[in-house]
């Protein structure tokens, strides 16, 4: 009896609830509204409203209780109820530019550092894909316009592109509804034995130049492949993302889509050569049941005079909403169907032109199950599970006219016949790839609130991915033909290229639980406390790894707002970074092909195999820091962040000296006679073979700000302004090995260390946005500027030792290193030279847009609207800045 006594006094305490009830209405014709999702801002609490527009939420704590109002084609609301207040009634206003006030920059979020692009800012920039909406963000300027090459994103970093920020992009997660997109399967490379995971600027590459290149395995999602006409809001963490995501080191993107009622609306854009169409609606079959449709198509040429290299996007997807009569289940089916093509056909005046062609077909279905049970113990399930499935072919066909080469194609060690290859040909390699992902996550939660009044959401959950890929892989040549990765110009040893079927890859998994405890308290009346901490166990394929995550802020009165953060997060290594395949050293027999002109054409190739796969790769790690204030003044709100970032046992290649025992071979020429060879005891090869290995480390470290500027009513007009800075310095482990340029010295090889590259970055960018309410007009203008942009790196590099002929490494002593007359053909000295700007860069962009009461809009938009060309100088060379070129087009958009 006492037991059950003192339950239900803890009850009382810790799992005391309020309720509330409200009406919804439209604000333009006082009419209910149904459908709408109400939560609770500090608890992961939600309702729904029925179809009278009525809801009832439950609150399990007693003050400031802020409730979020959203649904499609509304502006979403916060509402704050007072002490006491128990019913509240809620206008919703249609989202368009007869709002008051109408947001078109990124929002910081009230608590943290994130920020959030919703309808508006989406619009502010003539989106083709979510790439050109992220280049709003601090940090991000405006590119040249392309969507002939892929796209990724980094956060926080000035890393060049070419290496580091590649491989830190890798570490971007996209997650769309809860579903992450995941790029862990793409195999689309020709040959990563040569290359590494990071050297795409290669010919091996599917690429039209070293400008457009196609296929992004290794790296971040392809943005290029995300449309905007179907999302509602974009939320980007740039700092410590919560518990509940995992498999990322640089950032996370989170994308909610479009779900409810809508009218049909049909968009045209147009700018250069690139066209783009869209087509959405809502249907609504009963209160309790809605779908949405949306197709986009799109066609992009590099040039509007041709059609030599082009770019297509077909994009269809479908959302079906059912929720049961109680409004206690809320259930989202979603499928997504898509194509995407990469096409460079053949330039006529240009015999050598290679012809790429990079399609890609796919399909995802994904369902966001949530349930709100009538269960003291649990607030709600939420079931999120997504599967995708796609198909690439990649086809390369180059005329090749050499001298002549061999090739062989066999598969094991020892002497072969070789193919004797034309000295013209045509080269013609494929990769077939069948990506297959799948996820699954299952989440708990629970508010309550004990007798101090600190309120704890807590959220428990468990999920799993799976990464695959069923493709026929890599093939080569046709008619006997091997592709120009075999043999070089002839006499040579090179690293060979065989066939491989991405069958031999095996499905590699990562299991994921995670506790996250979101902890609210009110001290007084303007001094409050938010902590999320939280805790995520990753196994990934047997990498195991605890990861704390911590957000936290304290508010000491109505102007200051104090922020901190720090945690841990890594990123499995991708299919194409663990299975390489072997390493085929083919070596031209006798260094010779012997030819008799009339009677034979004969070669032997020497196969030498080296294992290839990695399979000793960890994932990667990035530890995570930041800290940051909120300031409230009378006219403009105020927020700085600094940050350190360190990211650890990143993905590099790395040349490895090895030898091998092989026969030692004599061929026998007698007069026109076909010759033969012998086997003559064995020597020793020695070669360098290539492997990925985690040995890239990345340091950034920066400070950032958000100045959002009371609006000047007087003047119609919204002023903000961001700046970044950041420093990174990226440095390797990995050890270079470079060919003596004395032939005759006993040092063959010098070994050098990776040399360190630090990289500073300060941009900054100012938005004013001109609003006239009434008349649904948008006047924008968003000026960017370079402010500093600088690399810096050794010019010379001085060797740590030496490989003799035997591939033996010697040190060389410290003091000696530097000697330019005993090691002078060792000592590299590096074209790179250093980068510095020299001066400001400065780029301004222009946005019109004018919503008509009958449904019509239009937008202008002008890209370096100035059409500056600035220059800047490296050793006197005068080279013309990479700031987005001048570009204009129209988006003109109906709904009815």
């Amino acid at each position: 009896m006492r037991f059950i006594t003192f339950f239900l006094l803890f009850t009382q305490v810790i799992f005391a609830q309020k309720t509330i009830s409200g009406t919804i209405l439209s604000k333009e014709t006082r009419t209910s509204l149904s459908g709408v999702f109400v939560r609770d801002t500090k608890t992961e609490n939600w309702a729904i409203s029925d179809k009278d527009g009525n809801f009832t939420i439950t609150i399990p704590y007693f003050q400031d209780i802020e409730l979020h109002f959203s649904i499609l084609g509304k502006k979403d609301v916060n509402q704050t109820l007072k002490n006491g207040q128990n019913t509240i009634t809620v206008y919703l206003e249609d989202n368009t530019l007869f709002l008051k006030e109408v947001v078109v920059t990124a929002e910081k979020q009230r608590q943290y550092s994130e920020l959030t692009l919703g309808k508006n800012a989406i619009n502010n920039v003539q989106a083709f894909s979510i790439d050109d909406v992220l280049q709003q963000l601090p940090g991000q300027t405006t590119a040249d316009f392309n969507l002939n090459q892929f796209k990724t994103i980094t956060f926080r970093t000035a890393s060049d592109l070419t290496s580091a920020r590649g491989a830190k992009s890798f570490g971007t997660s996209f997650v769309i509804n809860d579903i992450p997109i995941s790029n862990n399967e793409n195999m689309q490379s020709l040959n990563p034995n040569v290359t590494g995971p990071y050297g795409y600027l290669r010919q091996n590459a599917f690429a039209a130049s070293n400008q457009n290149v196609f296929t992004n395995p290794n790296y971040g999602v392809d943005l290029r492949e995300i449309p905007t006409n179907t999302i509602e809001e974009i939320k980007v963490i740039q700092g410590i993302p919560s518990a509940k995501y995992g498999d990322l080191t640089s950032g996370l993107v989170l994308i909610t889509t479009k779900v409810g009622y809508s009218p049909y609306r049909v968009s045209a854009s147009i700018r250069d050569a690139t066209t783009e169409f869209n087509l959405t609606k809502g249907i609504k079959f009963n209160s309790n049941n809605s779908m949405n449709i949306g197709f986009n198509y799109l066609d992009s040429k590099t040039d509007p005079r041709n059609s030599l290299l082009s770019y297509q996007r077909v994009n269809g997807n479908l959302s079906w909403q059912t929720k049961n009569s109680t409004s206690k289940i809320k259930n989202t089916l979603s499928t997504t169907f898509r194509t995407n093509l990469d096409d460079a056909k053949k330039d006529p005046d240009d015999i050598t032109d290679a012809v790429v062609k990079n399609d890609k077909k796919g399909i995802s279905i994904s369902d966001n199950f949530m349930w709100k049970p009538n269960n003291l113990w649990i607030d709600g399930l939420n079931l999120n599970t997504g599967f995708s499935y796609d198909k690439q072919f990649s086809r390369k066909e180059q005329w090749m006219n050499r001298s002549f080469t061999a090739a062989t194609n066999s598969l094991e060690e020892g002497i072969h016949e070789a193919y004797v290859l034309p000295s013209q040909y045509t080269s013609i390699s494929t990769v077939e790839g069948i990506p297959i992902s799948s996820f699954a996550n299952i989440e708990v939660t629970k508010a309550i609130t004990n007798k101090a009044q600190w309120v704890h959401s807590l959220v428990f959950g468990l999920s799993g991915r799976t990464s695959s890929n069923k493709g026929a892989g890599r093939k080569s040549g046709v008619s006997g033909l091997q592709n120009f990765y075999t043999m070089d110009k002839g006499g040579d040893n090179t690293l060979g290229y065989r066939d491989y079927d991405f069958n031999r890859t095996r499905t590699e998994n990562q299991l994921s639980a995670y506790l996250e405890d979101r902890i609210y308290k009110k001290f007084e009346e303007d001094k409050v406390l938010n902590i999320d901490f939280g805790l995520r166990y990753e196994n990934q394929s047997g990498n195991v790894s605890l990861q704390p995550r911590l957000n936290s802020s304290y508010s000491i009165n109505k102007t200051f707002r104090f922020r901190g953060g720090l945690g841990l997060s890594s990123k499995a290594p991708s299919l194409n970074q663990l299975y390489t395949g072997e390493r085929y050293i083919d070596r031209l027999v006798a260094n010779g092909i012997y030819s008799y002109p009339g009677l034979y054409q004969k070669a032997w190739i020497q196969t030498i195999i080296t294992p290839g796969d990695n399979f000793n790769l960890k994932p990667s790690k990035s530890y995570r820091t930041e800290a940051g204030i909120d300031i409230n003044l009378p006219f403009a709100n105020v927020n700085l962040t600094g940050y350190y970032n360190k990211l650890v046992n990143g993905f590099t290649s790395q040349q490895l000296p090895v030898y091998k025992e092989v026969p030692k071979v004599v061929v026998n020429i007698v007069g026109a006679e076909i010759p033969t060879y012998e086997i003559e005891g064995t020597e020793k090869f020695y070669y360098l073979t290539q492997t990925v290995q985690n040995n890239n480390t990345s340091e950034d470290v920066g400070i950032e700000s958000i100045i959002n500027f009371n609006k000047i009513k007087a003047l119609n007009l919204d002023i903000s302004m961001n700046t970044s800075y950041v420093k990174s310095n990226d440095f390797s482990r990995t050890s270079l090995y470079v060919k003596s340029t004395d032939l005759l010295s006993s040092e063959k090889y010098g070994v050098y260390d990776s040399r360190p590259v630090i990289s500073e970055n300060f941009t900054a960018s100012f938005n004013f946005n001109y609003h006239i309410p009434k008349a649904g007009l948008v006047i924008s203008l968003r000026s960017e500027h370079i402010l500093m942009q600088t690399t810096n790196s050794a010019t010379k590099i001085f060797p740590n030792g030496y490989l003799d002929s035997e591939l033996v490494y010697h040190e060389i002593p410290e003091n000696e290193r530097t000697d330019t007359q005993k090691y002078g053909h060792l000592i590299r000295g590096l074209d790179t030279s250093q980068y510095k700007l020299d001066q400001m860069l400065h780029n301004f962009h222009l946005r019109l847009s004018k919503d008509f009461s009958n449904g019509f809009s239009v937008s202008f938009y002008a890209t370096n609207f100035l059409n500056l060309k600035p220059y800047y100088y490296i050793n006197g060379e005068r080279h013309q800045s990479d700031i987005a070129n001048f570009s204009f087009g129209t988006r003109l958009n109906y709904q009815f």
